[in-house]
């Protein structure tokens, strides 16, 4: 990382259970963000596209852009930095916390890296929150037993199918 200039961050956030009208509601989130990190805001912007709700923050050598699509319960955040020591993890767990988001999506690209060419491929993270991998495993034990009903209640079927196949 000595020959990198920064860091961008790409994060999905699904099933946002924060609710937001006008892109100027998502002005508290960033100001949060920033000062969390201790880097002042120096310019805000906002845009409201049909269901596009967008908020793109400035501050130094960094930036923060929000775009929430309320209908979708879906947020898009960029993070991009050239002060690597900017903790954007500190960042992606507050924007989790007040987005009420149950499963997010991250994506780190080191900018500028004039070193190597393995950056080219970016690393990914996914974090599920424990509710979302219960309801994921419960849809999965529901179509296994649904599976194993229809074998149970129709073995005929069942065995002439291995058999044709098995020719």
């Amino acid at each position: 990382m000595n020959n990198t200039l920064g860091k961008h961050v790409l994060i999905d956030f699904y099933n946002c259970k924060a609710t937001f009208t006008e892109a100027e509601d998502l002005q508290p989130l960033v100001e949060r963000a920033f000062d969390l990190v201790d880097t002042p805001v120096e310019g805000i912007t906002f845009f409201h596209i049909d269901d596009e709700l967008t908020c793109i923050a400035v501050s130094g050598n960094a930036h923060i852009c929000i775009h929430a699509y309320p209908p979708l319960s879906y947020v898009a955040v960029d993070i991009y930095s050239f002060n690597i020591d900017l903790k954007t993890s500190q960042i992606m767990s507050a924007l989790k916390v007040n987005l009420r988001s149950d499963r997010i999506k991250a994506t780190s690209i080191r900018r500028g890296d004039f070193g190597s060419i393995r950056d080219m491929r970016p690393k990914r993270k996914s974090k599920i929150t424990t509710a979302r991998r219960m309801k994921n495993t419960g849809a999965r034990i529901k179509k296994t037993s649904v599976k194993m009903f229809n074998i149970l209640r129709h073995p005929q079927k069942v065995r002439r199918s291995h058999r044709t196949t098995n020719k």
